[in-house]
């Protein structure tokens, strides 16, 4: 989804209205006892999806729920009636899959290469969990250079906000440079100096800030992307040079005077570390993508990404490394084709099949359920705030959990939902050539889903 970056499961859950209420007001998980508890998600067994407390802002034991100890088996027949019902258009590729076991119970143009839009996301976020873990971090430096002058160095910290005010969705929060001043000035201050000079190191990604395949139309929905930026780099073509003057100013607020302006150089190997903030862990870096379809986020992510399989942490190293790893994820097929991470790109492909892959395999992982955690709730959270609103998609509002993706030429809609009888279905739903407005049709075959008795 073309979202702007600086702007800001029926009887499987006894009555899971309750549990919209949970998830609108707070983080909810579910333990094994049965309780819903805050927590991290790697602590939650395999087979149950968990919010983890990092998602929203719950925390302590909310109250129990009986969880079954398994999801309804589903009917392919009654999946595809309830498709069949609202009607698959042409130029649509749909994939149902029983989340329980993986099955495709209903499939049109499920292999086709299509545009995936936003969709595009799963596959990066999944990706960077898998090689990096979802409880790395990335950290934000100073250091000290050997002829006495300080760089502010970036680690590749998207979120890494100036003021504990400024991040732009408003929590969890994130470091902050003005902390960073802080514990910067307290050292100097310390080694019993007031004035310095001031470089910045954005080194460690490389290559364009901005995709050449990109849409002058799509580009107020992305950022420069650099290692070095404050509040994801919005409003400024020059991010790393923003931010380091932001810190210089944060910096003389604390009693530390720079001299002359921040400048670009590559810290030396005989600097030594004054201070350092850490990010968010990955795992909530991933879940505000995913809910906020935030494009700056994925092609940060999508440069860690290359940097941990050994390759540039530029556009080209993003493409290698994402292939390699969709590929060790068994999600990669001959007819794919990567240009971003963000999914901005017109030439993006992949299959919807391979889109409903990921969300079972993200089911059946503790590490990658985070994603499920970031997924948009329908009628309630991020990007599906304002959608399954009407009466013809309203059965999936609270229940529908899904990433949206919208361009001028492709639209999607890939996720999970209960059904009405306990069972648990993952899909894909990806319209090429249909045009940006198609929402209220997706939200219809989503909701077709979330309404559909389709237990065998």
């Amino acid at each position: 989804m073309k979202s702007a970056t600086r702007r800001p499961l029926t009887r499987w859950i006894v009555a899971f209205g309750v549990v919209l209420v949970l998830v609108i007001a707070g983080s909810v998980g579910l333990h094994a006892s049965g309780a819903l508890v805050s927590g991290d998600a790697s602590t939650v067994p395999a087979g149950v999806f968990a919010t983890p407390a990092t998602n929203l802002n719950g925390n302590g034991v909310i109250g129990d729920a009986p969880v079954p100890a398994s999801y309804a088996a589903l009917s392919a027949d009654k999946v595809a009636a309830a498709l069949n019902r609202v009607g698959v258009r042409n130029g649509y590729s749909v994939v149902a899959r029983d989340l329980s076991n993986g099955q495709v119970l209903d499939a049109t143009r499920g292999d086709d290469a299509v545009i995936p839009a936003s969709s595009m996301k799963l596959m990066t976020t999944s990706s960077v969990i898998d090689k990096l873990g979802p409880t790395h971090t990335f950290s934000t430096r100073v250091m000290r250079q050997p002829d006495g002058s300080i760089t502010l160095v970036g680690g590749g910290d998207v979120l890494l906000a100036s003021t504990p005010t400024s991040y732009a969705y408003g929590s969890p929060q994130p470091a902050t440079t003005q902390d960073l001043a802080q514990r910067t000035a307290d050292a100097l201050k310390a080694a019993g100096t007031t004035s310095v000079t001031l470089g910045y190191d954005d080194s460690l990604f490389s290559g364009a800030t901005r995709h050449p395949d990109w849409e002058p139309g799509d580009m107020a929905y992305v950022n420069d992307i650099s290692a070095l930026m404050v509040d994801e780099g919005g409003g400024s073509t020059t991010p790393a040079a923003t931010a380091a003057t932001t810190f210089a100013r944060q910096l003389g607020a604390n009693g530390i005077s720079v001299t002359g302006t921040p400048t670009a150089h590559v810290s030396q190997s005989g600097a030594t570390q004054l201070a350092a903030v850490d990010s968010l862990p990955l795992s909530q870096i991933v879940q505000e993508c995913l809910r906020h379809s935030d494009n700056t986020i994925a092609e940060v992510l999508f440069r860690h990404l290359a940097i941990a399989y050994g390759q540039p942490g530029s556009f080209d190293g993003g493409v290698q490394a994402l292939q390699q790893a969709m590929t060790h994820l068994g999600l990669w097929s001959g007819v794919d084709s990567l240009h971003d991470g963000s999914g901005l790109s017109v030439h993006d492909r992949l299959t919807a099949s391979a889109l409903t892959q990921v969300i079972t395999l993200a089911a059946g992982r503790d590490d990658l359920r985070n994603l499920l955690a970031g997924l948009p709730v329908a009628a309630a959270t991020g990007s599906l705030e304002t959608r399954f609103i009407d009466s013809a998609s309203s059965a999936g509002g609270g229940r529908v959990r899904a990433k949206t993706g919208t361009l001028d030429t492709a639209s999607a809609l890939v996720g999970y939902t209960p059904t009405a009888d306990g069972g648990m279905v993952a899909f894909a739903l990806v319209g090429n050539g249909v045009g940006a407005e198609v929402r209220p049709y997706l939200d219809q075959m989503a909701g077709a889903l979330s309404g559909c008795a389709c237990a065998a």
